[in-house]
């Protein structure tokens, strides 16, 4: 049980506890007496508290939200919108990652580093060790980090998505600004249920490293969340790209039930999405004929960049394709152009035609998405955007 501290005596301070001169003379030894018995009263006392009451805050007549919360509640982490404001990195697995890599220069990407064959000793799937061995290609478009990851040996969550789904963009990662923030992310989602899937830790030039791929693919659109917390990973750096592929400005997903989607990150802490909208674009065009789709779509707007959740409601379109394909998951990334025609052109030349258009209106006229028919070169459609804003 907790002492209680000791408490002053209470003196009626008068006329007969002051040291008081009579006509300039001596202090009388009455006065004297009662000062003496008054400061050996203080002193032991003081001695008894170690410290004055004041000192207490907790003994303060006001609260403050932490008297009425429990220590759990005090310390407990939160999800932090800051972390999640940017997409940092991507993680592409592909079969053959030379010849995906190669094509996707053609189109433009050339601020590419070919890693070689990668060796991850301390990589673990779902707490067990996974150690693995891989061909790694990382590339940046302006402040985003892509990493090619082909599988050579262990790698249990990159084979098993081979597997299951082929190639594609199998994780987006956000890097925290500090090791204590990445621990309090991991808590976070650990006290939500959410676990770690894939970790790995590694040393380099700044210091130790680590990645986590969080557990919320099931649920969230075949999305997997990673968090970084990597003291080497550049800053926006000027790089060497072709344009239009100069910066990615939004991400996009299909999925199988948008609202359930928007439920399950609104579970985890994150903000609901902005809006969901029925989908009848203008102009529609699939692969040369005119177009019949509609859609649901999904938009979470708190970042940088838009993240979009598509799903389906008539088709043929590219994400009919894509759902048959690969199932839910990653489906494009998107870049803004200057003028669409010309944009088109170029990337045919580059080797991606077009196979999907749509238009809508804009208050300064028409906006315009083309999809181009990038699919079959690692899983991942590039989508042109206009926007006359």
């Amino acid at each position: 049980m907790a002492r209680a501290p000791a408490r002053l005596p209470d003196f009626p301070f008068g006329t007969n506890l002051f040291i008081a001169f009579k006509d300039g003379g001596a202090v009388s030894h009455n006065h004297l007496a009662k000062l003496t018995l008054f400061l050996a009263v203080l002193l032991s006392a003081v001695a008894g508290v170690g410290q004055l009451p004041t000192t207490q805050p907790r003994a303060m007549a006001f609260k403050t939200w932490s008297d009425n919360a429990s220590p759990n509640e005090v310390s407990a982490p939160t999800v932090n919108p800051v972390v999640y404001h940017h997409v940092a990195q991507v993680v592409w697995v592909v079969a053959d990652i030379d010849s995906v890599v190669d094509y996707w220069q053609r189109l433009g990407i050339r601020n590419i580093h070919r890693d070689g064959v990668v060796e991850f000793p301390n990589l673990t799937y779902r707490g067990k060790p996974d150690p693995a061995t891989a061909k790694q290609v990382t590339a940046r478009v302006a402040d985003l980090e892509i990493k090619w990851i082909q599988p050579v040996h262990g790698g249990k969550f990159w084979n098993e998505i081979l597997r299951q789904r082929g190639d594609g963009i199998r994780a987006i990662g956000y890097h925290t600004q500090s090791p204590e923030e990445f621990d309090r992310q991991i808590k976070y989602f650990a006290a939500k249920g959410v676990g770690v899937v894939v970790e790995d830790r590694w040393t380099w030039r700044n210091g130790h490293g680590r990645i986590a791929y969080l557990d919320t693919a099931e649920k969230g659109g075949g999305n997997t969340l990673a968090l970084i917390d990597d003291p080497d990973m550049r800053a926006h750096e000027q790089d060497a790209n072709e344009y239009p592929l100069t910066k990615i400005t939004h991400f996009a997903w299909v999925v199988n039930d948008v609202r359930k989607v928007d439920a399950y990150y609104t579970s985890l802490g994150f903000k609901p999405f902005s809006a969901i909208d029925h989908n009848i674009s203008l102009d529609r065009v699939y692969r040369g004929q005119p177009g019949i789709f509609e859609m649901w779509l999904g938009w979470d707007r708190t970042g940088d960049a838009p993240l979009e959740w598509v799903q389906q409601i008539t088709g043929p379109d590219v994400y009919v394709e894509y759902g048959k394909k690969h199932g839910e998951g990653f489906h494009h990334l998107g870049i803004n152009v200057n003028d669409m025609d010309e944009a088109v052109k170029l990337m045919t030349e580059r080797g991606a035609p077009a196979a999907q258009d749509a238009s809508w209106k804009a208050s300064k006229g028409k906006g315009r998405a083309v999809y181009l028919d990038t699919d079959p070169h690692g899983g991942v459609t590039l989508e042109l955007i206009y926007d006359p804003h």
